[in-house]
């Protein structure tokens, strides 16, 4: 399967108190953007990545040490969904299936990648979406999910009522997606929101409306799929990777 990654990299971080792109910032001795291309790149034939704020520093540091990778340009901060449709141009014509998530997770290991692509395959989905179960969950998406077990949709922390915020099944921000169908949903999201942001969340409802195939990979060691937002965060996970 030629499989393609795109990488959300356009964000500015604002907690991570910083002019910095929040990607380039330092962990264990390298940019944490550094740390997801390694990650991906046994698994993907190419890499997309998606920059916005601070775009000269971020693909500066990724031509220079990668120089493989192809860029997308996010000129608008306006979401999750919007790094995506800002991708979709630029995913090559070869390209089968397409991994998406954060440039600010660096835990996250290549046999992660290895066992959704696996899992992709093997239940025959439009779409997966990675998630993981925290006793805990806090403001993540929460994971909801029909009688017989099957994803029904992703429900943001703010828009979840009392029963929803005690699911402890979250989104971890990681897709995998046929292109067809991802090019297909990703021209459907709409920012009719508080926001006016395209969420990529959206795209499970869409692809139940289209009668697509979703699934949930669930993985079990979540610390690896945790992002980083500010300082803490960025301090707890370099202890990691040094201890790795």
């Amino acid at each position: 399967m030629n499989i393609e990654a795109v990488i959300l990299a356009a964000g500015k971080g604002t907690r991570m108190k910083s002019d910095l792109p929040k990607v380039m910032h330092n962990v264990a001795g390298k940019p944490m953007i550094a740390w997801i291309i390694e990650a991906l790149k046994p698994v993907c034939g190419t890499l997309n990545v998606v920059t916005g704020h601070g775009r000269e520093v971020v693909e500066e540091f990724v031509g220079k040490n990668f120089p493989d990778v192809r860029f997308s340009l996010q000129a608008v901060q306006n979401g999750t969904g919007g790094a995506v449709k800002a991708a979709v141009p630029n995913i090559s014509g070869k390209t089968e299936a397409v991994l998406i998530c954060a440039g600010d997770t660096p835990l996250i290991k290549t046999e992660t990648f290895e066992k959704v692509i696996r899992f992709f395959s093997e239940t025959e989905s439009d779409l997966v979406v990675v998630s993981t179960i925290l006793d805990d969950a806090g403001q993540y998406g929460r994971i909801e999910r029909s009688e017989n077990g099957d994803v029904a949709g992703i429900v943001e922390f703010l828009d979840a009522d009392e029963n929803q915020r005690e699911i402890k099944e979250i989104n971890s921000g990681i897709y995998m997606a046929d292109r067809n169908f991802l090019v297909e949903a990703v021209s459907k999201l709409e920012n009719n929101n508080a926001k006016n942001e395209y969420y990529l969340t959206d795209i499970v409802k869409i692809a139940i409306e289209m009668h697509r195939k979703v699934s949930a990979y669930v993985e079990n060691d979540s610390f690896s799929l945790s992002g980083i937002n500010d300082r803490e965060q960025l301090k707890e996970v370099e202890k990691v990777l040094l201890e790795r």
